[in-house]
């Protein structure tokens, strides 16, 4: 299957892109232009080479602010790298990502560094960097304009079933304008893939498809559409819409023409390309739908049944949604994939968003193949019942514990969102699973309820908060019948009024201690009642210290900075009930009924020290705050037992994702850097970051080096292995600066 059946685009940006540019490495450059192993004068990995030519200046002003937290020197080169990546994103895919990898390495915790080396990833096809990338830059700075590319990267790596999750989740129903047509685009893709065309079609008739419309983003619909008529059998229609598509095209951006010539060899042999071309000249207005009131209401119908009964005709009462279709009894195998997202509508925003296209910015790319067309027609994990809890594989990371300790957001889910096969996972796990929140704003049931929204089977008593291991902390420190001064939610109150003790609103009540947790509604008025209450001899207990609290739209104030204004106001330290303090894992330790139990979290701050605190194993997942560098860096009483990408990792072979020396990797230290090297020719993949802490964490820690502990912006990892190096690349971890 040639690329023009994945949709390709005519610019041969994404999978199967053409030549053009190759030098005589075969990578679409000389191999040196890459620089992955230089150093630079500050001793980070060079990147590829910057031409002189290219300024910082040449990045718009307003995307430049967004670099203002990094020094002067380090903002000017992350920007130059920037201004590569859009220059090169279009004409050499590979070296504007390797210079979106060279920003990333400089600027790490900037969201739209972390956005743009997404968007790079995504157009060249590294599907799996591009979803770690555009999740981290969506953490940091909120908001939905990614969900496209984000599910589409999902499509890349195979799994149409959780790109349509997301599509017909709440946030994805709330797009509006082109980034609503780009998630209808791509679920119809993923549809396709899934073996649904009918309902691919279903879901593109919720779109403007008047054939008269022109430019990019109506043809990238038409030929959308055309994709899931020949998925459904209707060859004839599909060439109607690959001709709607071709006169929509004023940019030239799809491959609609291509595709109507190669159609064209299996017409009649009366019909010559040059037909076709005219055809595609001439037409205004080609209609292969009856114009007839439709699902989305405008004046376009589903597709007409006609008197013979077309196999795959669908009823024109069918929901929008795509959801409930009805199907002839005979279906067809699903074709190859439409092309899918872009951001087209960030190209037209610049003011609200940082990847915005100007002359000198990094944008979405353009229409989009996507990834190569599954085979299995998998339906969506949402429609798809629940496996039986099952014993886990024997040797599997789970397999070795007793119970499980879950972080929840960031490890179970993102927001609304369940992080990646993780309630496919804990559903099919036969062992108790006790869900552990710093959040102290909610009780245990709006806890479970949030769960239970998103799929997962829980119940309040699998839910421990910081708000309960606070209020039993209280009650073990004050008398029954005392009051206490809380600060937080009605659910936090509610929680110590349990324990028997009162709830006092002021200072002026004389409570024997301040209760404090995160609450939206807290401000200098209450902070200053319980700076007088703490000043006049009351104890003073936190439900958790986090100096943040993820939201959709970034990271906000979280509880921690609340108690340190506290703190400063007062010079007095609180009793902390919260990860990493012992009280909340001892609780959820209780609850679980077991000793042996393995901490799974994405913070190394919080869920993995608090594992230490009580002296249990955990696992580190990437699917949250923490990074790989971050890993790289921990001192010893953040430091993980394994590590794994997502909760799917929990079935990996348990040795393979422990930290510690590799039989799959081959590790050698010289100095201040890290060779690696992959032993036989299908090495884990997973193993190679447990490997990487294992040696890197020796060096940092001065073990088995006669110099002592090596300062950690020394630290250099590589391999002569380009492959090894791509990996390297991926996880961010060429220094540890």
């Amino acid at each position: 299957m040639n690329d023009r059946d994945r949709g390709q685009d005519k610019r041969g940006r994404g999978r199967g892109s053409d030549n053009r540019g190759r030098g005589p490495d075969g990578r679409g450059r000389p191999s040196d232009r890459r620089g992955s192993d230089r150093r630079g004068p500050e001793g980070r990995p060079a990147g590829p080479p910057l031409p002189d030519d290219v300024v910082a200046s040449d990045l718009d002003q307003e995307v430049r602010r967004d670099l203002l937290t990094l020094d002067k020197a380090n903002a000017d080169r992350v920007a130059r790298h920037l201004v590569m990546v859009a220059q090169l994103l279009d004409s050499d895919p590979e070296l504007a990502l390797a210079h979106a990898r060279a920003a990333r390495e400089r600027a790490s915790r900037v969201g739209l560094v972390r956005e743009t080396a997404g968007i790079a990833a995504y157009n060249a096809g590294e599907w799996q960097e591009a979803l770690t990338e555009l999740r981290a830059a969506r953490r940091i700075n909120g908001g939905t304009s990614l969900l496209p590319l984000i599910a589409d990267a999902e499509r890349g790596l195979g799994r149409p079933e959780r790109a349509i999750e997301i599509a017909r989740s709440e946030e994805g129903r709330s797009l509006t304008g082109d980034e609503a047509t780009e998630m209808r685009i791509v679920e119809a893709g993923a549809r396709i893939d899934a073996g649904e065309p009918a309902k691919a079609l279903v879901t593109l008739q919720a779109e403007d498809l008047a054939p008269g419309r022109t430019g990019t983003m109506a043809a990238r619909l038409f030929y959308a559409y055309a994709s899931a008529l020949l998925a459904a059998d209707r060859r004839d229609d599909a060439v109607t819409w690959y001709m709607n598509a071709a006169a929509a095209d004023v940019d030239d951006a799809t491959d609609a023409e291509f595709r109507l010539m190669e159609l064209s060899e299996d017409m009649s042999p009366d019909t010559t390309s040059d037909d076709i071309a005219s055809a595609v000249e001439d037409v205004d207005v080609v209609g292969a739908i009856d114009e007839t009131e439709g699902p989305s209401g405008n004046g376009v119908g589903a597709a007409s049944i006609d008197d013979s009964g077309d196999k795959d005709s669908v009823d024109s009462s069918v929901d929008a949604s795509g959801d409930d279709v009805v199907e002839s009894e005979t279906t067809t195998a699903p074709a190859e994939v439409p092309p899918t997202s872009s951001t087209e509508s960030s190209d037209e925003k610049s003011a609200s968003s940082s990847t915005a296209s100007t002359a000198t910015t990094p944008s979405a790319p353009a229409p989009q193949p996507s990834a190569p067309a599954p085979q299995p027609s998998t339906p969506a994990a949402s429609s798809a019942p629940s496996p039986e809890p099952q014993a886990p594989p024997e040797g599997s990371l789970v397999d070795h514990y007793e119970a499980l300790l879950l972080d929840l957001d960031g490890t179970v889910f993102a927001g609304k969102e369940p992080t990646h096969g993780a309630r496919e996972t804990l559903d099919a796990l036969d062992l108790p699973q006790i869900f552990v929140t710093n959040n102290a704003s909610r009780r245990p049931s709006e806890v479970a309820a949030h769960l239970n929204s998103m799929g997962f089977s829980a119940t309040e008593d699998q839910v421990v908060t910081s708000a309960q291991s606070a209020a039993r902390l209280l009650s073990e420190h004050v008398e029954p019948g005392s009051r206490a001064l809380v600060l937080g939610t009605d659910g936090l109150a509610q929680e110590v009024r349990e324990v028997g003790v009162g709830v006092a609103r002021s200072a002026d009540d004389r409570p024997a201690a301040v209760i404090q947790g995160f609450s939206p509604d807290t401000n200098w008025s209450t902070l200053s009642e319980a700076a007088l209450a703490i000043r006049a001899g009351a104890l003073w207990i936190a439900t958790n210290t986090d100096a943040t609290l993820p939201s959709e739209r970034g990271l906000l104030v979280g509880n921690g900075s609340l108690v340190a204004a506290v703190a400063n106001a007062t010079g007095a330290e609180p009793l902390v009930a919260g990860k990493p303090a012992a009280p909340l894992m001892a609780d959820a330790m209780k609850r679980s009924g077991v000793t042996n139990s393995l901490v799974v979290g994405d913070r190394l701050d919080t869920d993995i020290q608090g594992a230490h605190s009580v002296g249990l194993d955990s696992a580190l997942v990437l699917t949250g705050v923490s990074t790989p560098k971050d890993l790289l860096l921990a001192p010893p009483e953040q430091r993980p037992s394994h590590v794994i990408d997502d909760l799917t990792g929990l079935l990996d072979d348990e040795e393979t994702v422990r930290i510690g020396e590799q039989p799959d990797w081959d590790v050698e230290v010289s100095g201040a850097t890290i060779t690696v090297t992959a032993n036989g020719e299908e090495p884990a993949h997973e193993a190679l970051l447990p490997a990487l802490a294992h040696a890197a964490w020796a060096l940092l820690d001065g073990r088995d080096v006669e110099a002592g502990p090596v300062d950690p912006s020394d630290v250099a990892i590589t391999s002569g292995d380009p492959d090894v190096r791509s990996q390297i690349d991926k996880l961010g971890v060429g220094d540890l600066r």
